[in-house]
C-alpha cells in the first residue's frame, strides 16, 4: 500500500458519516433516490455508512450530488484527534475499536515511511 493511499484511508476512516442522513434528512431526499442520484444501492450505502469505510470516488459523488465540498464530510477536530475517539465517536457503536483501528494504520503508516527513509 503507498503512503498516499494509505494517508486517504485515514481520512475517509475520520469523516462522519452521520453526516450523510442530516443531509438527506434535512433536504428530504429518500435514500433510495440519492442511492440512484450517486450510482450505488441502498445496502452499500448503510454498510458504507455502519462499517465507516467509502472508497474517495464515492466520497466525491456524494459531495458533487449535494453540492458540499468533500472537506465538509469531516469534522474540524477530527484530524487532530489522535487515537483518542471523538465524543461523537464515543456515543456510537462504530466507536468500538476506533482507537485500535487508529493506532494499526499509524503504526503502518510509520513503517512505510521508515521504508521510504531507508531508500
Amino acid at each position: 500500500m503507498s503512503v498516499n493511499t494509505l494517508i486517504l484511508n485515514v481520512y475517509i476512516f475520520l469523516m462522519n458519516y452521520h453526516k450523510i442522513k442530516i443531509e438527506l434528512e434535512r433536504r428530504k431526499i429518500t435514500i433510495k433516490a440519492f442511492c440512484q442520484q450517486v450510482g450505488t444501492t441502498e445496502q452499500s450505502l448503510h454498510q458504507m455508512i455502519r462499517n465507516r469505510s467509502m472508497k474517495v470516488d464515492m466520497l466525491e459523488r456524494i459531495s458533487l450530488a449535494l453540492k458540499l465540498p468533500v472537506g465538509y464530510w469531516f469534522d474540524d477536530g477530527a484530524l487532530s484527534a489522535g487515537s483518542e475517539a471523538t465524543s461523537a465517536q464515543k456515543k456510537t457503536p462504530q466507536a468500538v475499536g476506533t482507537a485500535e483501528r487508529i493506532d494499526a494504520v499509524t503504526s503502518e503508516l510509520n513503517s512505510l515511511l521508515k521504508e521510504l527513509h531507508k531508500k
